[in-house]
């Protein structure tokens, strides 16, 4: 029994030996291929590795380009989808409006939808500018459709809003759309009178001749 493992011993130290032979081989054979490349066959080498690392920076960039005109392509997709359930729900009271024959029902319906779509736009942080009655006005966040004296509302201030402006975050989307006072009647008077005074004063000067 002990001859056997004597025997097993050498079979396996031997195997080993030759792992080891066979092993200094293979990088001596690939050492000599190294030594025997000539420097034309090293350019070339280097150049062939030069050429596949440029051709998959080229994929990458072409990769990169696709996923980028994808993601504009739909980014409008979760917006539409949430309005869609608002476009149901117009038609719905479109429906029973027509059904009921009532304008109150069409009125509770389409105010419905109204909420729903603000609620939509809080989603994706669309706010409405503050725009009120009485407001200066604000060249940033208004835009002036008209200009009207008031007794009632001082110079420059917000007298109407006749559309609702937005912003998306801290960036104006639409400005609101106002009308704007320009001051009492009484001042545009006495600066209409001002004028006329002023324009009467030169036609009555003599002309300085040359």
């Amino acid at each position: 029994m002990t001859e056997e493992n004597e025997n097993l011993d050498e079979v396996l130290q031997d195997e080993s030996q030759l792992e080891e032979l066979l092993e200094e081989a293979a990088n001596s054979d690939e050492q000599e291929v190294v030594d025997e490349l000539t420097p034309e066959q090293q350019i070339a080498e280097l150049q062939d590795k030069n050429v596949r690392l440029l051709a998959e920076m080229d994929n990458v960039r072409k990769r990169a380009m696709r996923d980028a005109s994808e993601s504009r392509k739909y980014a409008a997709m979760p917006l539409i989808t949430d309005l869609l359930s608002m476009t149901d729900n117009l038609q719905r009271a479109l429906d029973a409006a027509d059904a009921a024959d009532s304008v109150e029902s069409l009125k509770n319906g389409v105010d419905m939808v109204l909420q729903g779509i603000v609620q939509i736009f809080q989603k994706y942080s669309c706010q409405p500018i503050p725009t009120e009655v009485g407001q200066a006005f604000d060249m940033n966040l208004h835009e002036a459709v008209g200009m009207q004296p008031s007794e009632d509302h001082p110079a420059n201030s917000i007298m109407m809003v006749a559309s609702q402006g937005y912003e998306l975050h801290d960036r104006v989307l639409r400005p609101s759309q106002v009308i704007v006072s320009s001051g009492s009647p009484q001042s545009d008077s006495d600066s209409i009178d001002a004028e006329s005074a002023d324009d009467t004063v030169d036609a009555d000067e003599p002309a300085t001749e040359e």
